[in-house]
């Protein structure tokens, strides 16, 4: 409830929000009692958008509220009319009506059907309007379907064998923490906390579901690129010595780490080992958890500041390239697999040398492989990398010389490259993330799997019920999984393949819980800079998030109200992505489409809120439910992710809409998205020889180097180049970066240089005039409201002729109907 003053009855002071410029006044006792006002709600104007709720008990004070006229209309109590509690359609505060009314479930379950008569919408659920724990539950159970498709999605991208080579084990960990997190983040979130300084809360008080940001899944990325390149001072003579071993990728050791057979290159040809997927991951949390203090400090400032620092222009870009880079990513698991899309111009050629009678080994074998006597052997060779050679090995039982095997790639582009493969199917690393199918990348098996979960989704936006459309991620999801399931690959041998494979399924423990699989922490100062932009601009993002759920929840969206809520969710955000990474999960972040969900499902109730919660946890606590969303092949996860991840570029787009295209903005999107999306599409331009490393890699040993006497770059300079590259690398980081320069560096277009405006009709102007930015003249600003006020209660009239026709319990005789 907003604060509340009281004031004796005969002077009765109207408040007025400061939109439309006017002071406040007061007014006389209401004429309708004597000397008092009767007990019960009653409603006084005082401007086109504020309104004072008064509560009267008997010829005592009255209790005065001010309120947004989108948040209350009319309310009586006990002493109201019949008529009056029938007109009632919304509260105070989301305080709702005191009446319950049947929740209409026709409505939610009804397809979208062409000649279908659409049913009446259901009532409003304001924050606290009651409602039976049952529709609660339902309404949480929406919600959260709505979200589980993004909160899965993060998980399943990063730790697969593309990128961090987890085991299966800390996969499923992964994914259940994800979900179990989100909704004890979510929790809080939705409730506020006093805390006892400068008048803070925690948390925004509203439906506000968190969960992993995608703006995270860049950072990840190139955490598990750089340090699983880079050597610990572990020493290693072969892979074997690399105990904490890389996660094979396709095979019978697919998802199984297993030192000296799984993770083959771990160890150098120096003798160190390679950080593992989990040292990368534990990097990450650790960086993140540290860089979290930063939402913190954020949240004492003051949002018109932080809108002032990054505006649309600057956060409509990082947005967009968030996008736009991830758009890629799910358009390479559409084709089969990260890592197959990142060699799909490479093939595989292998010459077997012939079986030969006797011992004939070493340079008596009449060897016609290109890496005979060693040539792929040193670490220099002009094969390296192109080429393994296994040599003749004698066997003594049989008497025979197995012959020689020589694997090796083939550019397609530019062909000649000894040798040249013309077979396209013989891939150099073929797709094996889709059960046992191993194909090339791009193969129409992966291709019309991921269209199957496109499909879906248009046919839930062209018929599907309003549960269906806020369910869609998760339903398509579902659906492409069934299709996997239920399809078969049939190779040219003739043997039947599994998309879905469910074996480990029965070996899978029935609970998972938070701190069962534990990474090693630690800070790895070159992912800071990326992951403080990356926190700023989830701040940013935040703000509008609270205020557009705020507005969808039809409470105060404006003054201190709102300032208070935007604090308690910045400051949640900060708490709950340190807490995250505490457990071993993602950090998390408001999730945008809370909004669209309250708006679409009429439902912001707190009671709601908290089932969504509930439902999250026991999801994530089952650890078959994991299982089973780790076994979804890869291209039926791009398929959803592509989708998911244009939506984030279309919201940058939206931000960037928010502002007129003039000359100077216009230079502002050149000069960012040329390089972001640059960056995007060749991230090699960042990378290859921008800053090319001193020597060769060392351990962590100070000085440590090979023999020869080659220089070796310092430890310093190692990470400051690691850092220089994973920013310019990271598309939304630089081009964030280049927009906040940008905009920091130009002048504002003075009246002369700004582009004439076209000329513009009466009903163009009709329609842009509600769209205005508000400016200092409180005759505009009274227009506005005005225009703003009647077009919500032409909405609210509407809906409340709807609730009437479709009311059977109300009770209400002819004559007061016909009074109403």
């Amino acid at each position: 409830m907003p604060k509340s003053r009281k004031f004796p009855n005969d002077r009765i002071p109207l408040f007025d929000n400061g939109a439309a410029g006017l002071e406040a006044t007061e007014v006389p006792p209401n004429p309708r009692s004597e000397g008092g006002r009767e007990d019960g709600w009653t409603t006084v104007y005082t401007s086109e958008d504020t309104l004072v709720a008064e509560e009267t008990r008997g010829l005592g004070d009255v209790e005065l509220e001010v309120l947004n006229r989108e948040g209350a209309h009319r309310r009586h109590g006990d002493g109201a009319s019949q008529c009056d509690k029938r007109q009632q359609s919304d509260g105070l505060d989301g305080a709702g009506p005191r009446n319950k009314r049947e929740y209409s479930w026709a409505w939610l379950c009804t397809p979208r059907l062409p000649c279908a008569k659409p049913s009446a919408p259901p009532p409003f659920f304001y924050l606290h309007t009651p409602v039976s724990w049952a529709l609660a539950a339902v309404m949480g159970l929406q919600h959260a379907l709505a979200m589980m498709g993004g909160i899965v999605t993060t998980p399943i991208l990063v730790s697969g064998p593309d990128y961090l080579r987890l085991s299966t084990d800390d996969v499923l960990y992964m994914i259940s923490a994800g979900l179990i997190v989100s909704g004890l983040t979510s929790f809080i979130q939705c409730q506020i906390r006093a805390v006892e300084w400068r008048g803070w809360q925690l948390g925004t008080g509203l439906v506000s579901v968190m969960g992993t940001s995608f703006t995270f899944i860049p950072i990840v990325q190139v955490a598990a690129q750089f340090l699983m390149q880079e050597e610990t001072s572990k020493r290693c003579e072969w892979d074997g010595d690399c105990e904490d071993a890389w996660a094979g990728v396709s095979g019978p050791f697919k998802g199984i780490s297993k030192a000296g057979v799984t993770n083959a290159g771990q160890c150098s040809v120096h003798g160190f080992c390679k950080h593992s997927g989990r040292e990368a991951y534990g990097a990450f949390l650790g960086t993140a958890m540290l860089c979290s203090l930063l939402e913190l400090l954020l949240s004492c400032t003051p949002a018109r500041l932080m809108r002032k620092a990054f505006p649309p222009i600057v956060s409509g870009v990082c947005v967009l390239l968030i996008g736009v880079g991830l758009t890629g990513t799910g358009f390479k698991y559409w084709g089969g697999g990260a890592a197959c899309a990142e060699s799909a111009n490479r093939r595989k050629m292998e010459y077997h040398g012939p079986d030969l009678p006797g011992n004939v080994t070493g340079a008596l074998y009449p060897s016609e492989s290109p890496c005979r006597f060693g040539a792929c052997d040193p670490p220099d060779g002009k094969f390296v990398g192109v080429c393994r050679y296994t040599g003749p090995a004698y066997d003594v039982a049989d008497n025979v010389t197995k012959g020689d095997l020589t694997t090796c790639e083939a550019f397609s582009s530019p062909p000649g490259v000894a040798p040249y493969a013309t077979d396209p199917m013989a891939s150099w690393i073929l797709c094996g993330s889709n059960g046992e199918v191993t194909l090339p990348f791009g193969s129409p098996q992966y291709l019309t799997l991921g269209a199957s979960v496109f499909g879906f989704l248009l046919l839930v936006e062209l018929v599907g019920s309003p549960f269906m459309r806020n369910c869609n991620l998760i339903l398509a999801l579902a659906a492409g999984f069934l299709i996997a399931s239920t399809s078969r690959y049939i190779t040219p041998d003739g043997d039947s393949q599994r998309y879905v494979v469910l074996d480990a399924l029965s070996a899978t423990p029935p609970f998972l819980f938070l701190w069962a699989r534990r990474f090693p922490l630690a800070v790895y100062p070159p992912l800071i800079p990326p992951m403080l932009i990356c926190f700023v601009i989830t701040a940013v993002e935040t703000i509008g998030d609270i205020t557009a759920s705020a507005e969808a929840s039809r409470v105060v969206t404006y003054g201190s109200e709102l300032a208070k809520r935007i604090q308690g969710g910045l400051l949640a955000d900060g708490v709950n992505s340190f807490l995250a990474c505490s457990v071993f999960s993602l950090p998390n972040t408001t999730i945008s489409q809370n909004a669209a969900v309250i708006s679409l499902t009429r439902c912001a109730n707190r009671r709601a809120g908290y089932c969504c919660c509930i439902w999250l946890i026991l999801v994530g606590i089952l650890a078959k439910t994991a299982a089973l969303i780790n076994s979804i092949p890869k291209a039926v996860v791009g398929g959803m992710t592509t989708f998911l991840f244009v939506n984030v570029a279309v919201s940058g787009i939206s931000i960037l809409a928010m502002d007129k295209l003039d000359r100077r903005r216009r230079f502002i999107l050149a000069g960012a998205l040329g390089v972001g999306i640059g960056v995007a599409i060749v991230p090699a331009w960042a990378t290859n020889a921008l800053w090319p490393a001193i020597g060769a890699g060392t351990g962590s040993g100070a000085g440590a180097g090979p023999e020869g006497g080659v220089q070796v770059e310092s430890k310093l300079v190692q990470l400051l180049r690691n850092s220089a590259k994973i920013t310019l690398s990271t598309p939304y980081c630089i081009g964030t970066i280049i927009a906040l320069v940008l905009n920091a560096v130009l002048p504002q277009d003075t009246a002369e240089e700004e582009e004439p405006e076209h000329e513009h009709d009466a009903d163009t102007e009709a329609q842009a005039l509600p769209t205005r930015t508000p400016t200092a003249d409180p005759q505009f600003q009274r227009d506005h409201a005005r225009d703003h006020a009647r077009d919500r209660d032409r909405d609210r009239d509407r809906d409340r002729e709807a609730d009437m026709d479709g009311d059977e319990h109300a009770g209400v005789d002819d004559r007061d109907t016909a009074e109403c």
